[in-house]
């Protein structure tokens, strides 16, 4: 993870990035670009002042994860940073402005253009974390860049705000835990029966959404309702909640490396739920180098589809297909082929099947011998070699985007209105994509 020199490694990733840039054209030096006060400029044309340091979510890093079966760190903090970006034009007086002009145009320019920092310029701990360092313009009142400015009574020069995001650096703190190694159970003396009976009340598999690896231990925090609920763990990534009351619950799952999940459970009386989480990267997940970033704008009669759920899933490489000539609609068996391991499927889960005409989505609750079990019956008929897609859900914000993290740059199918868009995203920086749909 990042280290104490987080702020400045990305604070020089940032200038070499404007250096690339802006030399030789419209500076002919690259060491006219510095880290650098603007009242203190000296020779430097393009100076980056950084003024403001927030932590960003600080109630989501303020807890402990687990480093080893024994050990656990506190969290990384997780901060947004803030820059002055001023032009000191060395022109003749006549000249001055526009020269300053220019220079305030192409570093704009440059930092619309990277709304990611490349990762060849990372260096140190961010290099090593593959860290994703994320570039914003802010829209900032002229007064409050006066304020920023009048700490002096030096002639204001023109300047814009950079905001900076994805700088997490990591703690040093650690703490011992003890493991529970026995416990006992109280027997009553005239039957000879355990007092202490349990019932199965819900069984989640959790896995890593991003790798698709089950979270086997950890420093998960289960919350049932609101309440704090620490549940069984049981080899491939199980979860096991025991004497729930029958009825609905609000399961939220938080981890570090993810963000927060919640899932609605329906308990029966006499029936345990099943179920499996697949947690969406977030604050402080290494990311590999390979990895791509996709933020979508998702449209409906050409207006943003606002805090809507869609699906989506990697429409390459299936690990299921149709293995039967037909699936009738109303079928809940289905013949399939798997490519890979059985045990790799991420069960109980939904699923999206491929279809020209009627995609949909499905439950498959189980894989045994060439035969899946759907939780409910299909809505339409599918031929022979049609995809099953493991799908996540994502909810569109106010403007009907939403950001997605992949493992690589892969083809992406977005279910949404019992139809399908795809998008194609390219290996470097970030990719947006505008999907529409009827």
């Amino acid at each position: 993870m990042a280290d104490y020199t987080a702020i400045v490694e990305a604070g020089n990733a940032i200038v070499e990035l404007l250096r690339d840039n802006l030399t030789p054209e419209p500076l002919g030096n690259r060491e006219l670009i510095a880290l650098c006060s603007p009242h203190e400029s000296e020779n430097n044309q393009l100076t980056l002042y950084l003024y403001h340091i927030e932590e960003e979510n600080q109630n989501m890093t303020s807890g402990f994860y687990q480093v080893d079966q024994n050990t656990q760190r506190r969290a990384p903090a997780q901060f947004i940073l803030r820059y002055l970006v001023t032009a000191h034009s060395k022109a003749p007086v006549q000249l001055r402005q526009a020269d300053q002009h220019r220079i305030i145009g192409a570093a704009i320019q440059t930092l619309r253009d990277n709304p990611v920092v490349p990762q060849r310029y990372l260096s140190g701990s961010l290099d090593e974390e593959h860290a994703q360092i994320h570039l914003a313009i802010e829209k900032v009142p002229l007064e409050q860049l006066l304020k920023i400015w009048n700490n002096t009574s030096k002639e204001y020069k023109m300047s814009f705000v950079l905001m900076v995001t994805g700088v997490t650096i990591a703690s040093r703190r650690k703490r011992q835990i003890t493991r529970i190694t026995d416990f006992e159970v109280s027997v009553n003396p005239d039957t000879h029966e355990s007092l202490l009976q349990r019932r199965v009340s819900a069984v989640l598999r959790l896995r890593d959404g991003f790798l698709g690896t089950p979270i086997e231990t950890g420093g998960a925090v289960f919350r049932i309702d609101g309440t704090p609920v620490q549940p069984q763990s049981k080899p491939g990534g199980y979860r096991v909640w025991t004497d729930l009351p029958a009825g609905r619950h609000i399961l939220s799952i938080s981890q570090h490396g993810f963000q927060t999940e919640e899932i609605a459970l329906e308990v029966g009386p006499d029936k345990a739920w099943e179920g499996c989480a697949d947690l969406k990267p977030g604050v402080g997940y290494p990311f590999g180098r390979d990895a791509a970033t996709v933020r979508l704008t998702v449209q409906r009669g050409g207006q943003p589809l606002a805090n809507e759920q869609v699906w989506l899933a990697v429409a390459d490489n299936a690990p299921l297909k149709l293995a039967q000539d037909q699936a009738e609609a109303g079928a809940q068996t289905l013949r399939l082929f798997c490519k890979g391991e059985a045990s790799a499927l991420p069960l109980p889960g939904a699923f999206l099947l491929e279809e020209d005409d009627a995609p949909e989505l499905v439950t498959l609750r189980s894989f045994a011998e060439e035969t899946g079990t759907l939780a409910a019956p299909l809505a339409h008929t599918h031929a022979r070699g049609r995809a099953l897609l493991p799908a996540q859900a994502y909810r569109t914000d106010e403007q009907g985007r939403l950001r997605i993290m992949l493992r690589e740059a892969v083809r992406l199918a977005v279910l949404c209105d019992g139809s399908i868009r795809y998008a194609e995203p390219a290996a470097d920086g970030e990719n947006e994509f505008t999907l529409r749909f009827d």
